[in-house]
């Protein structure tokens, strides 16, 4: 039977939470989610997207494309997927809680960790848990080692085989 499947964002710094309905599902398994997207809103710098979700590791790995196609940068997030199940109705809720810590590996290969102080003041007022900073900060510490050791090509490499396809 097919299952209807609805992805949200979730952010807690601007707060919202955002039903993804343009976002096309090119992969689904128990350990990620493939999805491939347009921006919203039409943009200078870059239009579209191929993003990698990463359930176990609490990571998104974006590689963002300008209009032509080309790399404008990878973006990753820090973040929780909730996955909900409705049997009875056929349907999967998928919400991608944003941890709010990212990490930019721009095309020239310089990385940029951001949004630390966002992350801190989430915290401070009580928007995530303790146990949702600490979760951010090893998902960080965990991504920023696989980057510096090279292995980050496997990511590169398996969001470059969803594009081509």
């Amino acid at each position: 039977m097919n299952t209807d499947i609805q992805l949200f964002r979730k952010r807690h710094i601007p707060e919202e939470c955002i039903l993804l309905k343009n976002d096309i599902i090119l992969h689904l398994d128990d350990s990620c989610l493939v999805t491939a997207w347009n921006v919203l809103k039409p943009r200078s710098d870059f239009a579209s997207g191929i993003s990698f979700f990463d359930f176990g590791n609490h990571w998104k790995i974006t590689r963002v494309a300008k209009a032509d196609g080309s790399l404008y940068h990878w973006y990753c997030d820090i973040m929780k997927m909730h996955i909900s199940e409705d049997n009875q109705n056929h349907s999967s809720t998928y919400l991608m809680e944003d941890l709010l810590i990212d990490v930019v590996i721009e095309s020239d290969g310089s990385v940029h960790v951001l949004d630390l102080d966002e992350a801190a003041e989430a915290y401070e007022k009580g928007l995530i848990t303790g146990a949702d900073l600490t979760l951010a900060l090893h998902a960080t510490d965990t991504l920023l080692r696989i980057i510096r050791n090279g292995d980050f090509i496997q990511y590169q490499d398996r969001i470059e085989q969803y594009r081509k396809a």
